[in-house]
C-alpha cells in the first residue's frame, strides 16, 4: 500500500479554492483526510485545542493570507508562539498576492516551505504532495 499524508489542512476564506483543491488533492490519492477553515482564527482555534493530539493535527497546511478576522500572516504569529504535539507541520502560503512585500516577508518565517501563487496546477498540488511523502 502507497504511503499516504495523513492530515492536509486549507485554510482559506475562498470557497472556489478550498472545493477546487479538495477535487485536486482527493484525485492524486496521497492523503488521507482533509479539514478545511474559512479564516486564520477558526483554524488557530482548533490547533490551539488540539496542540495536545498529534493525530488530529495537519500534517501539511495550504495557508491563504487575505482573508477577514485573521488574515495569514496573523494565524502565523500565533502558530509561531505556541508548540504543538506534531511537530513537523509543513506550512505553505497558497495566495494570488505576488507583492514584494508579501515574498519578502515570507522569508521571514524559517518554518515555511514554499510560497504557491493562485491559481494553482494539479501538477504544483502534486509536487507538494509528493515532496511532503519524501516522494522527489
Amino acid at each position: 500500500m502507497m504511503k499516504k499524508i495523513a492530515l492536509v489542512s486549507v485554510i482559506d476564506d475562498d470557497r472556489f479554492f478550498q472545493f477546487s483543491t479538495r477535487k485536486i488533492v482527493e484525485a492524486t490519492n496521497l492523503v488521507e483526510n482533509l479539514i478545511e477553515f474559512s479564516d486564520g482564527e477558526i483554524a488557530i482555534q482548533y490547533f490551539l485545542a488540539h496542540k495536545d493530539e498529534e493525530a488530529k493535527l495537519p500534517d501539511l497546511v495550504f495557508l491563504d493570507l487575505n482573508m477577514p478576522y485573521m488574515d495569514g500572516w496573523q494565524f502565523l504569529d500565533e502558530f509561531t508562539t505556541n508548540t504543538f504535539k506534531k511537530e513537523l507541520i509543513t506550512i505553505y502560503i497558497s495566495t494570488s498576492s505576488d507583492s514584494k512585500y508579501d515574498r519578502d516577508k515570507f522569508l521571514t518565517y524559517p518554518k515555511l516551505k514554499g510560497y504557491l501563487i493562485k491559481p494553482i496546477s494539479k501538477s504544483q498540488f502534486q509536487e507538494v504532495l509528493e515532496a511532503e511523502l519524501g516522494l522527489v
